[in-house]
C-alpha cells in the first residue's frame, strides 16, 4: 500500500513536471510565432519553421498522449490503491473479530490510517512490541492445553476402541439376527405364496363348484319339474287307479259273497256227505276184508 502510494506520488511528479514542459513549449512556440510574423523570412526559412513546428506539434501531440496515458495509469493506480484498502480493511475486520475470540486480555484493535507510512502506523499498533508477546503466552497455554486434550484424546481413543470391539460383536449378533430374520421373511414369504397359491385354487375350485351346482340346480330345477309334471300325472293315475279298484274290489266283494254263499250251502251238505263217504268206506273195508280172508289157503281147506 505504501510502496504504491509512493509510486503514485511519483508519477504525480513526473506528470507535473511534463504539464510544466508542455506549458513552458506552447509559450515558446507562440513566442515564436510572434517573432516569425514579425520578422521578413524567405521561403527556405519559412519552410524550415514549418518543419520545425511540425515536429513541435508532434512533440506536443506525443507529450499530450503520455499525458493521457500517465492519467490513466494513475487512475488506474488510484482504483487498485482503493481495492487494496478495502480488501485492508475486510482483512482488518477478520483480525479483530479472531482477536476478540482469542480473548488475549487487552482490547487490541487494528484501525486502518491512510497516511500512515509504515505498517505500524497504518494499521495503527506495534504488531512485535505488543501483540507477538501476548500471542507467544497464548501459543504456550494452547500448547499445555493441547497436551492435556492428547491425553484425553489417547484416553478417550481407548475407550473408542473398547466401544468398537464391543459395537463389532454387537454388529455381529444383529448381522445374525438378521440372517434369521432374513430367512424367516423367505419362509414368510414362501407361505405367502403357498396361501396366495393355495387361495387362488380353492377360489378356482370354488367357482368350478359354483358353476357345478348351478348346474346341478338347474337340473335339479328340471328334475323338480319333471317330478311335478310325474307326480301331477302320478295323481291322475291314481284316481283311475283307485276307482277301477274300487269297482274290482266292489266285485270281489260280490264274488266273495258267492262264495261264501256257495260254501255255507256247501258246508250244510257236507255232514251228509260225509257219513254217506264213511258208510261206503265202512262196507268198502268189510268187503276189503273179506275178500283177504276168502284168499288165505286155511280157508280154502275149511273150505
Amino acid at each position: 500500500m505504501i510502496a504504491m502510494e509512493k509510486l503514485l506520488e511519483e508519477k504525480e511528479k513526473g506528470l507535473e513536471t511534463k504539464v510544466a514542459e508542455n506549458d513552458t513549449i506552447c509559450a515558446e512556440n507562440t513566442e515564436l510565432r510572434k517573432r516569425v510574423e514579425e520578422q521578413g523570412i524567405n521561403a527556405r526559412d519559412a519552410e524550415r519553421m514549418k518543419r520545425e513546428i511540425q515536429a513541435l506539434e508532434r512533440d506536443i501531440g506525443d507529450i499530450e498522449n503520455q499525458r493521457n496515458e500517465w492519467e490513466e495509469k494513475a487512475w488506474d493506480l488510484d482504483s487498485t490503491a482503493r481495492n487494496e484498502y478495502r480488501k485492508l480493511e475486510e482483512l482488518m475486520l477478520e483480525c479483530n473479530q479472531s482477536l476478540r475470540r482469542l480473548k488475549l486480555g487487552n482490547e487490541f484493535q487494528y484501525q486502518l490510517n491512510a497516511q500512515g507510512f509504515s505498517p505500524a502506523k497504518v494499521l495503527c499498533i506495534d504488531y512485535k512490541a505488543t501483540l507477538k508477546p501476548m500471542l507467544a503466552s497464548f501459543e504456550d497455554e494452547m500448547k499445555k492445553s493441547a497436551m492435556g486434550k492428547l491425553e484425553e484424546l489417547i484416553s478417550l481413543q481407548q475407550q473408542t476402541a473398547e466401544k468398537v470391539s464391543k459395537v463389532e460383536s454387537k454388529k455381529k449378533h444383529l448381522a445374525a439376527l438378521q440372517a434369521q430374520i432374513d430367512n424367516l421373511e423367505a419362509q414368510l414369504d414362501l407361505i405367502k405364496k403357498e396361501r396366495q397359491d393355495f387361495t387362488s385354487s380353492c377360489a378356482t375350485e370354488a367357482r368350478s363348484i359354483v358353476e357345478e351346482v348351478e348346474t346341478e340346480t338347474r337340473k335339479l330345477d328340471q328334475v323338480e319339474k319333471e317330478a311335478a309334471d310325474f307326480l301331477k300325472a302320478s295323481n291322475s293315475k291314481l284316481q283311475e287307479t283307485v276307482a277301477q279298484t274300487e269297482e274290482e274290489v266292489q266285485m270281489c266283494a260280490r264274488e266273495l259273497f258267492a262264495v261264501v254263499d256257495r260254501d255255507s250251502k256247501y258246508k250244510e251238505h257236507i255232514p251228509s256227505n260225509i257219513a254217506t263217504m264213511k258208510n261206503d268206506l265202512t262196507e268198502t273195508t268189510r268187503a276189503t276184508a273179506d275178500m283177504h280172508k276168502a284168499g288165505l289157503p286155511g280157508c280154502d281147506e275149511s273150505r
